[in-house]
């Protein structure tokens, strides 16, 4: 007889997985979370360990187990192309790393949104930053939200602004374009996308780059946080609330265009631009709960499979919806081409079969429209 359970719990997955690819910890939610490339099919930071889960540790690749949770026996069967039996053997011989006994690590608090007194300094930022927007002080930022093929009403509606680089309450935010990051009264974040044409200084080096990666380190400076914020949460969440249907593209830009086309059909989010934040699974996983799917749409870099794999986790209802093959290099560049977003996602939705709204919304932009 094999005690099966026996091997899962006493057999160390980190461990073992480590001897064959270089992990690193990503997130503390149930005791720890380690990502890195896959051993098997090489892909980068699409391998998840959550060795300390309960009753055994468990892994995911989201290519080679299309994002399902796998067990220690099935990691040796893959590695050592075993059948079963072989692979329980193996485990149970005591050639493998066996659980050590482990020092308790300090308990990480959930997500909470940041405190009070700095919500009505970033609610005040907002404001002022609006109005700059739509001021001559904003021109540049505007132009460029126009240019990325957004609607004024989708820009007002997502309380989009310009900062000039100033103290607003106390609160210091960072020259640029302001999006904040709210669901219902909570601000969560304030984001800034620093503005093509103009210089900043480089947040790891110092030198003067425009937006992007700075020649010197190599260090990306497209993106900057205002002090206190905390972004490790979903962007336009309260969509969530009304849908059962959601489509998770990797950054606010993509979800803006996004949902001022697909807006009426379904919910449209981020987990943000980099995904270098993982959302706590037990605070956000359960506002998925209700979804009957998750398409997700992230661009084929290491930051969208990074993006990608961190939805997985959170849901298992999620399915991949690409965009085609093409030249663009996100959604808002296959939106600029002319393309049109609801023929790109209707098959996806009808190759899930999944009941929802089939309808095209009432007003549809274009980018000749804008």
């Amino acid at each position: 007889m094999i005690d099966i359970q026996a091997l899962k719990e006493n057999n160390d997955l980190l461990a073992l997985a480590d001897r064959d690819t270089q992990l690193k910890r990503v997130a503390a939610t149930g005791g720890g979370e380690w990502a890195g490339p896959c051993p098997f099919c090489g892909g980068q930071d699409r391998f998840r360990v959550q060795p300390y889960y309960p009753n055994g540790g468990r892994w995911l690749c989201r290519h080679c187990t299309e994002g399902k949770w796998r067990d220690a026996i099935a990691y040796v069967m893959r590695r050592d192309n075993l059948d079963f039996k072989t692979a329980c053997g193996v485990l149970g011989a005591g050639e493998l790393p066996r659980v050590r006994e482990r020092q308790p690590r300090p308990e990480i608090p959930a997500y909470e949104a940041p405190p009070g007194s700095w919500q009505a300094q970033a609610r005040r930022a907002i404001e002022i930053c609006e109005c700059n927007l739509w001021a001559p002080l904003g021109t540049v930022a505007l132009d460029y939200l126009r240019n990325r093929g957004l609607q004024d009403s989708t820009i007002k509606r997502f309380r989009l602004g310009y900062s000039p680089g100033a103290k607003f309450s106390g609160l210091r935010v960072h020259r640029g374009l302001v999006i904040p990051w709210v669901m219902g009264d909570s601000v969560l974040a304030l984001k800034i996308r620093f503005l093509p044409g103009q210089l900043y200084r480089c947040e790891k080096c110092g030198a003067e780059v425009e937006p992007g990666r700075c020649p010197k380190c190599g260090s990306d400076n497209r993106y900057r946080n205002a002090p206190g914020s905390r972004p490790a949460a979903i962007f336009n969440a309260d969509d969530l609330r009304s849908s059962s249907v959601a489509l998770f593209v990797e950054g606010e830009i993509d979800c803006m265009t996004a949902w001022q086309i697909l807006g009426g059909m379904m919910a449209v989010c981020t987990l943000g631009s980099a995904s270098s934040h993982f959302p706590d699974l037990a605070v956000w996983g359960v506002h998925l709960l209700h979804l009957r799917l998750i398409m997700a749409a992230y661009d084929g870099d290491p930051a969208g499979e990074n993006g990608l794999a961190n939805l997985v986790l959170l849901s298992e209802r999620t399915k991949l919806a690409p965009l085609p093959l093409g030249e663009w290099k996100d959604i808002n560049d296959y939106f600029l081409a002319g393309q049109s977003l609801i023929d790109w996602i209707l098959p996806y939705l009808q190759a899930y079969s999944q009941p929802v709204c089939t309808e095209r919304p009432d007003s549809i932009f274009t980018a000749e429209g804008v």
